[in-house]
């Protein structure tokens, strides 16, 4: 028997600015992706480079919910909505202050948009049914070989493992987009 956890889940504002910078990076292009919308026990939020998802088990609001991340610029004098938007929200708090994501009072009633299913791309099983587990980085080791290897910061950054055994387990080169300095980083061991 799962036991559900109903602690906060807490997104900071430093995190909130975030969200809203990749949505702003999207200039309204597709306003489906400018929220976070919840699909059965996860929210996700994908700007269809990347997608972040929260477990919101235990929330009680339906389906297809979302909270707004695009800075809602109103009428002139008008208070901005900073109870359901994060991106309003995120410019009149303090550093310190932290988001409620199981906060029912913060998500918006589902609408005609719909938001792309992506709950089948966090499986952890491969084609043969193995249970596939994730490699870890340190973040300021794998930014510090990044910041080696490319040379600027809209490069892509190329990574791939040294050995097709124990993928978890062995190095991964990092590559820049000329291959001319590579660099290689070890995963942190993990329990998950």
């Amino acid at each position: 028997m799962r036991v559900m956890d109903h602690s906060p889940l807490l997104v900071s504002r430093r995190q909130a600015r975030q969200l809203v910078s990749w949505v702003r990076d999207m200039d309204g292009s597709r306003p489906v992706l400018c929220r976070i919308v919840k699909q059965g026990r996860y929210a996700y939020f994908s700007n269809r480079f990347l997608i972040i998802r929260w477990d919101v088990d235990g929330l009680d609001v339906p389906d297809g919910s979302w909270i707004d991340l695009q800075a809602d610029m109103g009428e002139a004098n008008a208070k901005p909505d900073a109870l359901r938007n994060m991106a309003n929200w995120a410019r009149l708090v303090g550093p310190r202050a932290s988001w409620d994501l199981l906060d029912a009072d913060r998500w918006h009633e589902p609408d005609e948009e719909q938001f792309p299913d992506v709950s089948g791309l966090f499986a952890r099983v491969d084609e043969c049914g193995h249970t596939v587990w994730p490699v870890a980085f340190n973040p300021s080791y794998l930014s510090g070989v990044a910041t080696m290897v490319l040379p600027d910061t809209f490069s892509p950054l190329k990574l791939a493992p040294s050995s097709k055994d124990k993928v978890t387990a062995s190095g991964w080169w990092l590559m820049g987009p000329d291959k001319r300095v590579a660099g290689m980083i070890m995963p942190m061991r993990t329990n998950q």
